[in-house]
């Protein structure tokens, strides 16, 4: 047992190693670490935009404005093939989908973006994410009808964010 002299004395030393400990670390956050912090939120944003909007153009049969989400040199991989740049990966689409109606109006498809998870490092950045497409049945009502995942890669164009490349996996139903 320890008298209260030791006790008293153990606590001033604990007191001394703490008050040394916290004057000598480095501070929890500076103006620096914020603002990095809020550029990465920021970035992050972004990229989670570029996906939802990805299947806002892709429903839309905006195929320009789809194509323009892709870097220079972006390539698109999947069930329709592969193609590199904005124009080619625009043409495969239009091959693939046919080219819309003039003032198509989309009320039989939509792609729900989900669980988006988002990794950025500098000037790139990875994604991966999944979709759900739903369409109309013969009483316009929604059924799901494909489902599958998103492997992205992201460059930092001077116009903004833009896909490096996207690999489609088709999930329901699985292709080969």
């Amino acid at each position: 047992m320890i008298g209260r002299g030791e006790f008293a004395a153990r606590w001033i030393v604990l007191g001394v190693v703490l008050s040394v400990t916290l004057s000598s670390a480095a501070p929890v956050s500076s103006a620096a670490t914020l603002e990095a912090q809020v550029r990465q939120l920021e970035d992050q944003d972004a990229i989670r935009k570029i996906l939802v909007d990805y299947g806002i153009h892709l429903d839309a049969q905006d195929y320009a404005a789809y194509a323009a989400l892709f870097a220079k040199d972006g390539v698109w991989t999947g069930g329709y093939g592969t193609a590199k740049g904005p124009a080619a990966i625009q043409a495969m689409l239009e091959k693939a989908m046919g080219k819309p109606a003039p003032g198509f109006i989309n009320k039989s498809k939509s792609h729900l973006m989900t669980t988006m998870v988002v990794t950025v490092t500098g000037d790139t950045a990875t994604a991966r994410s999944r979709f759900l497409v739903l369409t109309a049945d013969e009483a316009n009502k929604p059924v799901p009808s494909r489902a599958g995942r998103y492997l992205d890669q992201f460059v930092r164009e001077v116009s903004g964010w833009k896909i490096k490349s996207r690999k489609t996996e088709g999930v329901i139903p699985y292709a080969e």
